[in-house]
């Protein structure tokens, strides 16, 4: 599990574009911040803002948290704090959100789990992060010492534990030393992309993110990562209007990525998207918007265009595995998961992608007169989706090479190719000539115990075989999108008894067989 600690909640985000431009700044600036001006509530941290365009501070893990904090008590050389306010705004942090938030996590208690927190997120918060935080607690505490053990030790110095007593006489004088950047919104804002590139480089993606904010394809991101949670960049919304995006993100969110994905996989009722709230999943959802075509022109002035592309990605998501009655119930460990449990962010989006196109060229009745067969030439095709997404050198561009390979495969399936010899005929066409079909791509270390890939592998091997199937299509069927039918249709006599229903996908039910 991923020891990455989510502070987002402990410095607020803020529009740059709030202050009054008609006054100019008054008086000298703070120098320090000091461990006084980290608690919460308190009169420099209840007044400091994120841009709403910094990323989420979310980056750190433990032991970087741990070292920061341990580097401020020892007085280690720790780069300054860059800060910027104009006239009557707030004191926007334009870098160091990371290391302000580590000690204020510290003082505050507060590791993704605390009040602050548990307030932000409005008690929705999800189970690795309370993992995450609660492991930094236990680990911290007993390094280092918890905030309050070292205010406690003042009434009674001598009692205090030895690794508390030795820091409290130079306690008082640690300080994080400021710049701060002069000039308007505009100056503050370039100066933040420029110092993130330099000192910590923020990806294209999470550029184009920051820069998106206020459009659809950017608004749409954030709010389903978060499942309406968090921080609302859609606020200055009418109050209908913004709820209708919190609801609608947290069902996309509920729909990517429960039911929870915990490991060693002990089940295959598993999400579509992996783990929430990795390190990556703001750019695996971004990079999703973004290839379902989500508006990224225009800002959203009054909220209805991300209301709007939210319902169009809902349905799509729904569409591929859902209990409506057009899902087509694709199984994650059919098409996304590896083998081995390892979650494919390039498959997550073709899979998406592919049944999209289904659904566009009117070849969903198609593609479900195939699938058991298409199906069991996916769950061959461990080391063949290798060597796609190798060549692509990116999860991002193996996207489209991927969406053609399922397509191949049906288009060999209706063309009448035996299913033996598919995967041999698409190897000899010009798109995947590159194939080597020999290539296994999966192989282990001998060890003395089972790795988790291991165990991965044998559960998900045992079940996949065993998995209930579609009595219509014969296809497997994934506990989110299970339709009971009528063998004997109502309007035909049939009975509501037990011998006359069948498990089903919903589109099967309600499409396919009609």
């Amino acid at each position: 599990m991923s020891d990455k600690l989510f502070l987002d909640a402990l410095i607020v985000r803020d529009d740059f574009e709030v202050q009054d431009k008609a006054h100019s700044s008054q008086g000298p600036h703070k120098t320090t911040l000091s461990h006084n001006d980290f608690e919460i509530p308190g009169f420099f941290f209840s007044l400091l803002r994120k841009p709403d365009f910094q990323r989420e501070t979310n980056e750190w893990g433990l032991e970087k948290v741990k070292d920061l904090i341990e580097s401020f008590l020892d007085g280690d050389l720790v780069p300054a704090i860059i800060l910027w306010k104009y006239a009557d705004s707030y004191t926007f942090v334009i870098d160091g959100a990371h290391r302000i938030s580590a000690i204020a996590a510290w003082v505050n208690n507060d590791y993704g789990d605390g009040v602050i927190s548990r307030k932000f997120f409005d008690n929705a918060i999800p189970q690795q992060q309370l993992d995450s935080a609660r492991k930094a607690r236990i680990v911290i505490d007993n390094d280092i010492g918890a905030f309050k053990d070292y205010k406690d030790a003042l009434y009674n110095i001598e009692l205090a534990d030895p690794k508390i007593k030795k820091r409290l006489k130079t306690f008082g004088t640690r300080a994080f030393q400021l710049q701060w950047v002069d000039g308007d919104s505009k100056k503050a804002e370039s100066s933040f992309f420029k110092i993130n590139q330099k000192s910590t480089p923020i990806s294209e993606t999470e550029i184009a993110i920051l820069e998106s904010r206020k459009k659809p394809v950017g608004l749409c991101s954030r709010a389903i990562l978060r499942g309406g949670q968090g921080f609302n960049y859609w606020a200055k919304f009418e109050n209908e209007v913004a709820a209708t995006i919190r609801e609608q993100a947290e069902e996309i969110n509920r729909l990517i990525f429960s039911p929870k994905l915990t490991t060693p996989i002990k089940t295959l009722d598993l999400p579509l998207g992996g783990k929430n709230h990795a390190s990556s999943s703001l750019s695996m959802i971004f990079e999703l918007i973004k290839i379902l075509g989500v508006d990224s022109e225009k800002d959203d002035e009054d909220g209805r265009s991300t209301v709007q592309e939210l319902s169009r990605v809902r349905k799509i998501i729904e569409r591929v595995n859902s209990k409506k009655p057009f899902s087509l119930g694709l199984h994650p460990a059919v098409y996304i998961y590896s083998k081995s449990g390892n979650f494919r962010v390039s498959c997550f989006h073709a899979t998406i992608m592919f049944a999209k196109r289904l659904e566009e060229s009117n070849r969903l009745n198609l593609f479900t007169k195939h699938r058991d067969k298409l199906e069991e030439i996916v769950l061959l095709s461990d080391g063949v989706i290798q060597q796609i997404v190798r060549k692509a050198r990116h999860a991002t561009s193996a996207i489209e090479p991927l969406v053609n390979y399922f397509n191949s495969i049906l288009l060999h399936l209706e063309s009448g190719c035996e299913t033996s010899k598919v995967l041999y005929n698409i190897a000899k066409t010009d798109e995947f000539s590159y194939l080597k079909l020999d290539e296994s791509g999966y192989s282990v270390t001998a060890t003395s115990s089972f790795s988790k890939a291991i165990k991965n592998s044998a559960f998900i091997a045992n079940g996949i075989r065993t998995v209930q199937r579609c009595e219509i299509c014969g296809a497997r069927l994934h506990s989110s999108s299970i339709s009971y039918d009528h063998r004997v249709r109502k309007q035909d006599g049939g009975s509501g008894t037990l011998d006359n229903i069948q498990l089903s996908h919903p589109y099967c039910n309600t499409t396919f067989k009609n």
